[in-house]
């Protein structure tokens, strides 16, 4: 499969276009896009929504803040001194307000924290939504909470090339080319609404995409599977066999790009006086793989972030220590936690594993460990 029939299968529609695009929200949740939404800068931003998405078939409940933040419920009445900034991993998709590791952070440490999570972002995006909020909201302390495609995210600069047609956030955003030693930071390719119906044509996509790296190796896996239909996309790590293909293709510009984002945040919170957490957080195959003591893909940045001042949080040390208790089976294990992504008891076990780490960071300590 060349670029060319590649992209024709996931030329968007106008209509795709028009539901993302929609900017009127008067009737007050988003019934086609389930949440996600154009920005010029960001790629995307999430409004209120509801979605069929929970644990047991239920339904999940989102709303938002007027700075942007998921709705805050527990010490609702004070002032956020933490900001916390990620993919769905940080924003809680599949969980209701209230149910969200920082709400129940909040709920144990009497104060509250603050979620500018959005699904779907890279880490460079959640570094670009940081610099936008803190300007105007600011906070003492950030949480940067990378998940393990996130890295990979960094590279994309249109998602459908990686994640498919039927991704909810399968548009432009800002992005990283990394060419050797050579780091570029890259502005989302449709920085206006008009610019996004350039989505809906080929020839504009080849002349745009055909050269890049990400479709690049999206070819390279399809021809080494001989044939792979489109709903066999999307490739990332949080995949089984996709790993050693991507690694040999991607990994280390997707680690060289997160690390170049760590640079910059270290820079700005040093500059503005903030003090920062990092958080490594995993898909259920990156928890699993742990878990059956599998090398990690990701050794380098963890390397480099065993030499920073900083604390860093990786979860696959907790879920380890847990299930050095546990009877019965990894699959059997994880199925308590995650339904795609962390169900409320996984979001639990998240805010558990968070918790002395807050205590020690936070200056002064949280009221109830005064």
């Amino acid at each position: 499969m060349d670029a060319r029939a590649y992209l024709e299968q996931h030329v968007k529609t106008r209509e795709e276009i028009d539901a993302f695009l929609k900017l009127d929200y008067a009737d007050a949740y988003d019934a086609k896009g389930l949440g996600w939404t154009y920005d010029g800068e960001l790629g995307w931003i999430l409004v209120d929504s509801i979605r069929p998405d929970g644990i047991d078939d239920s339904k999940t409940f989102y709303h938002y803040e007027p700075t942007g933040a998921r709705r805050r419920i527990n010490a609702a009445d004070q002032t956020a001194r933490v900001h916390t900034y990620g993919n769905s991993f940080t924003h809680c998709d599949q969980v209701s307000d209230g149910e969200t590791w920082q709400e129940y952070l909040a709920a144990h440490l009497r104060e509250p924290i603050e979620n500018y999570g959005v699904g779907g972002y890279s880490v460079y995006q959640a570094y670009r939504r940081m610099r936008k909020i803190e300007t105007t909201h600011p906070a003492d302390h950030i949480v940067l909470n990378i998940w393990d495609d996130d890295n990979f995210r960094n590279l994309d600069a249109w998602r459908t090339l990686r994640f498919g047609k039927g991704s909810r956030c399968g548009f432009t955003l800002p992005h990283i080319r990394v060419d050797g030693d050579i780091v570029t930071e890259r502005e989302n390719l449709c920085p206006t609404p008009d610019d996004v119906y350039k989505l809906s044509d080929l020839d504009w996509l080849v002349e745009t995409f055909a050269a890049d790296p990400v479709l690049n190796a999206v070819l390279e896996i399809i021809a080494s599977r001989g044939h792979t239909p489109v709903a066999e996309v999307p490739l990332g790590v949080g995949l089984p066999g996709e790993i050693d293909l991507l690694q040999s293709q991607l990994a280390q510009r997707a680690l060289r790009a997160t690390r170049h984002v760590l640079e910059q945040t270290e820079r700005f919170v040093k500059e503005s006086g903030k003090r920062l957490l990092v958080v490594l957080s995993y898909s259920r195959g990156g928890i699993l793989r742990a878990l059956q003591n599998e090398p990690a893909w990701d050794q380098a940045l963890v390397d480099f972030l065993q030499t920073r001042d900083y604390p860093c949080i990786d979860l696959r040390d907790a879920h380890r220590a847990e299930f050095a208790g546990f009877n019965g089976s990894p699959d059997e294990y994880l199925n308590r936690y995650y339904i795609g992504h962390y169900a409320p008891a996984g979001n639990f076990f998240f805010a558990q594993a968070l918790k002395d780490a807050f205590v020690d960071w936070l200056d002064p300590r949280p009221l109830p460990y005064q």
